[in-house]
């Protein structure tokens, strides 16, 4: 009976060892959700894909760096709790294993004392020693295990606090970031109310990114690059107030619709590429002679439409010189 309750004792050991050297709790994991950064906020979004209020826009360095530290963070979270849990399981198991040994060195106790057959003591003492043997064995590789979990924990929670404290220096510099940007975009307002409210011009600030927007048919002709006396003139006040800012990149894209261009016009402009490009390139030039030089110019044709090409007000809108200005 004695040999056949040892078995059993065993056979419940080596069950405990699989347990512990099983997988490594990946369904535990809690989901990491996606990290948004929209207009004016940031967070958390665990839907698939982020909520958008704005266009989409180029990539901003800061904004970048802010999710990804939120990103970091989370993972690191997500590892510290399945240390933490790793830990508890293992704190339990060891405590388990003591408890075997304790009944294993009471059971050899009670049979020294209690058995007048040697060969049947011997015999049964034997067993019970080769238990107590195994259960100690377990017992100290799942007590170098705990101590590994418990290491593993104190690095997290190191990593942890680092990201902490970098994601709170990002928020500060965002912050300030964002206030310069709001300086800017108050002055441009003051500056270019008439034309805003005639609505040939936009100014929008979101995501570390102030856009200056101005309709093609206020800078421009049609079929012309040369900028009109008045789209000059809105333009030299934005590079009056930009010059402030030399810290702030500054990028000058010209949009066109998707009709070709046809006729004696081909000869000057191939394409909607070459008249955007020569757009943004004089827009450019007018924000230098208000003060602010070294704008990045870029043509980008019918690519990046506003709205649908299918209407007369949809091309319209897609007619369009974009001022970018990001740290």
């Amino acid at each position: 009976m004695r040999t056949f309750e040892t078995a059993v004792v065993v056979t419940g050991l080596v069950a405990l060892v699989g347990c512990s050297s099983s997988a490594k709790h990946t369904g535990s994991y809690i989901k990491q959700p996606e990290v948004c950064i929209d207009k004016k906020w940031y967070g958390y979004h665990l839907g698939s894909g982020c909520p958008s209020t704005v266009q989409a826009v180029a990539s901003d360095p800061t904004a970048d760096r802010l999710a990804a530290l939120e990103r970091e963070r989370q993972r690191l979270a997500d590892e510290l709790e399945a240390a933490r849990r790793q830990n508890g399981d293992l704190s339990r198991r060891v405590g388990e294993l003591e408890r075997q040994l304790a009944d294993r060195e009471h059971e050899i106790s009670h049979l020294r004392s209690g058995s007048s057959d040697q060969d049947a003591l011997s015999s049964q003492l034997s067993s019970a020693r080769g238990d107590i043997g195994q259960l100690q064995s377990e017992r100290d590789r799942l007590a170098a295990e705990l101590a590994a979990a418990k290491q593993r924990m104190a690095d997290l929670e190191a990593q942890l606090a680092d990201r902490d404290k970098d994601l709170s220096g990002l928020r500060g510099d965002l912050s300030a970031e964002m206030a310069k940007l709001k300086q800017a975009e108050r002055g441009l307002i003051r500056a270019l109310k008439p034309q805003i409210d005639e609505k040939n011009i936009t100014v929008d600030l979101n995501n570390e990114r102030l856009l200056i927007n101005l309709a093609s048919g206020y800078l421009f002709g049609s079929g012309e690059d040369q900028l009109k006396p008045g789209g000059a003139d809105a333009l030299k006040q934005v590079g009056s107030i930009l010059k402030d800012f030399p810290e702030y990149q500054v990028h000058v894209e010209g949009h066109t619709d998707n009709r070709p261009i046809l006729g004696a016009l081909k000869k000057k402009f191939p394409s909607n590429k070459e008249l955007s490009e020569a757009r943004a390139a004089n827009a450019a030039q007018a924000l230098a002679d208000g003060g602010f030089s070294g704008a990045h110019s870029m043509g980008v044709a019918d690519t990046k439409p506003v709205m649908s090409n299918a209407t007369s007000e949809g091309r319209a809108k897609n007619r369009r010189v974009e001022i970018s200005v990001t740290k």
